[in-house]
């Protein structure tokens, strides 16, 4: 298995596709902080630091997104499944592989976005409150069960075109569905829903706010996981 991992991981930082996603992620983070900034110019240090530990603002973004998916059906994509499980790996071992290795290489981008920013902000200061630290938690968690659901549904569809359609509108359709539900029936299924069980916290940054996106990005986690490991167990390998 860490053979495995660190084939994935090698595969990650010798593809022109994990350069290219950063490049174009820090393209978008320069020009973000510029306009922040100047829509900003009175902003302090403190008031300026929440853009910058939420660089990638919901999720891994949509670039990071893009960069999961294709890193997951690049096996399928590119017919080496077949040498991988003939290595005597199993398909679950190959899903916890691409796992790993997505949440290292986002984990990668977001720390030079982060750094990047942090620096195109340092002529304001930086500023930090108490508060922030439960923003970078909730960020964090955040990620990693966006992470594994776009790994598991990239596994399960394993054709590139598929996955990315997915992976990019499916969630925004649930989302829209449940808020028709919300309205129609009285009830307030949205928020539990993946893209919105943040925005609360978001709003009102405290404690006891903290509490609910946790959880729930962590009951994602284990749902991902649990989706994953069930398909890759009945998956033909092709």
């Amino acid at each position: 298995m860490n053979r495995l991992v660190k084939l994935q991981v090698r595969n990650i930082f010798h593809n022109k596709l994990f350069y290219v996603c950063l490049g174009i992620n820090v393209l978008l983070t320069v020009g973000f902080s510029f306009i922040a900034q100047f829509l900003s110019k009175d902003a302090t240090g403190t008031q300026m630091m929440p853009g910058i530990i939420t660089i990638l603002a919901d999720g891994v973004g949509l670039i990071g997104m893009v960069f999961i998916t294709l890193f997951t059906t690049f096996d399928f994509s590119e017919g080496t499944t077949k040498n991988i499980i003939a290595r005597g790996y199993t398909k679950v071992e190959l899903l916890f592989s691409k796992y790993i290795a997505s949440l290292i290489g986002i984990f990668t981008m977001e720390i030079i976005l982060v750094v990047l920013g942090a620096i195109l902000y340092a002529k304001n200061g930086v500023g930090f409150e108490s508060y922030m630290t439960m923003a970078i938690v909730v960020h964090l968690i955040g990620i990693v069960a966006y992470t594994f659901f776009y790994v598991t549904t990239s596994f399960i569809l394993e054709k590139t075109a598929s996955a990315i359609i997915v992976n990019m509108f499916v969630p925004n359709l649930i989302m829209l569905g449940l808020g028709i539900a919300d309205s129609n029936l009285k009830v307030h299924m949205s928020k539990y829903w993946i893209d919105s069980v943040a925005s609360t916290f978001k709003e009102n940054p405290t404690a006891g706010n903290m509490a609910f996106p946790v959880i729930m990005y962590l009951v994602y986690i284990a749902i991902f996981i649990i989706l994953g490991i069930y398909f890759a167990r009945n998956k033909d390998v092709k």
